[in-house]
């Protein structure tokens, strides 16, 4: 923090040509989802003011409340929201055709970006995962993806070892029950609109797939039932009580206070569980158990920061993107667990180094390296601007099984049309 505060004090001509300060005085609006990126970088923003002179004022919400408020502001045409954060496997087609996001694409050719920036430095991937057509929509600041997190001591304990494969879930779960009454054997999302995330990886190593072989959106096909099966029954048999109710904030809260034996929830939050008292000593970090065929197709996406559409300080708001998402923040954020999205940072000695220091981290960056080589973004029926009604439908096939009010089968079925009239 000394070596920023005192490069920030160095006249702008000085630094590399770049005038950092062009918008000094200005102020930028903040809207920002409060995920472990958003609470290591609230600590930080002052850094931003101190380097460019630029004001920052921040709203902060959690998931539910967060896209409540967005879609307000966005479908309202608020010139009072500057920038934003987006999840663009979810959002960035339906966003980008409403005229939501301002195009990047000029910004990051002209003057306005730091030769220093290097926007290829991101990973192919996650810079795809902002191009919508030709346009540029917006910067990763993450990688990340539902991991398999498991209470080491307590399988100790009770004499077993991790799953080798989804099918042996139910009965290691069945297991913990018995061994441990005290503990939830199981957690995860039940709350509508959240679960395909969790998800996704259910469905795709039990053989299933969110679309059949002609491309048509479906959740009737063998393997998805299946997978949905899974993950519905969990819940309902081993899982805690308002399991519907319940998206990552419950679940890592559960985790974290060592009330769970086993999950399969975000990367991203893997800072914040180890925040904890012993869970560093006994959470053990992995990728969800593959299919018993040894399928193993996992789900990795990205967060990433967008300027409204809007917004009457794109440029200003354009510096605070560069300065969020550079590297020496990235170095930052990536010792105190939050993966980076540039190549550099990930592969970088530093991050590296952290990860070394305990077995948790290890195993977390070890994770993320697979995922990141053999994950998928697409966690739902691939229905581009209207992801967000394919995802109800999914939550809510989702629940009928998880409170036994419908078998996964005649659930799944039954919305075939329902979800394919999304795509049409």
């Amino acid at each position: 923090m000394s070596a920023v505060l005192a490069l920030a004090m160095v006249p702008a001509h000085a630094q590399d040509g770049f005038d950092w300060r062009k918008h000094d005085g200005e102020t930028v609006n903040l809207m920002l989802n409060n995920l472990a990126w958003t609470q290591q970088m609230r600590d930080r923003l002052d850094e931003f003011t101190t380097k460019t002179g630029i004001k920052l004022r921040v709203e902060t919400y959690s998931e539910e409340q967060y896209r409540a408020r967005l879609t307000t502001l966005l479908q309202g045409g608020s010139s009072d929201l500057d920038v934003f954060m987006t999840l663009p496997s979810r959002e960035a087609p339906l966003f980008q055709a409403n005229g939501w996001y301002a195009d990047l694409t000029s910004l990051l050719k002209g003057d306005a970006t730091d030769p220093a920036f290097e926007y290829e430095d991101f990973s192919q991937a996650l810079r795809d995962s902002g191009v919508v057509g030709e346009t540029v929509t917006s910067l990763p600041i993450n990688v990340e993806g539902p991991l398999f997190y498991w209470r080491k001591d307590v399988f100790e304990k009770c004499g077993l070892e991790k799953p080798a494969n989804l099918e042996e879930l139910s009965a290691t779960a069945a297991k913990l029950k018995e061994c441990d009454s005290a503990i939830t054997p199981w957690a995860a999302r039940g709350l509508r609109g959240t679960v395909g995330y969790p998800l996704g990886g259910f469905v795709y190593n039990s053989g299933g797939d969110f679309k059949d072989a002609d491309g048509k959106a479906t959740l009737c096909l063998p393997g998805t039932i299946k997978g949905i099966d899974l993950y519905g029954s969990l819940l309902r048999e081993y899982g805690p009580p308002g399991a519907t109710n319940h998206t990552f904030t419950q679940v890592i809260d559960l985790l974290a206070q060592g009330r769970v034996a086993m999950s399969n929830e975000s990367s991203n939050e893997f800072s914040t569980l180890m925040r904890y008292p012993g869970r560093s000593e006994d959470i053990a970090v992995g990728v969800l158990p593959p299919g018993a065929d040894g399928t193993s197709k996992p789900i990795v996406i990205n967060w990433s920061l967008a300027i409204s559409g809007k917004s009457q300080k794109q440029e200003a708001a354009w510096y605070f993107l560069q300065w969020a998402t550079g590297k020496e923040v990235q170095n930052t954020l990536a010792q105190n667990g939050i993966a980076p999205s540039r190549v550099s940072v990930f592969n970088g000695d530093d991050f590296k180094a952290w990860a070394s220091e305990s077995r948790p981290r290890g195993e977390w960056l070890e994770a993320l390296l697979e995922i990141s080589q053999t994950g998928t973004s697409l966690y739902q029926t691939p229905t581009l601007t209207r992801t967000p009604e394919a995802r109800e439908i999914l939550s809510s096939v989702v629940q009928q099984v998880i409170l036994g009010q419908n078998d996964a089968e005649a659930a799944a079925c039954a919305v075939t049309e329902q979800v394919q009239a999304l795509q049409d």
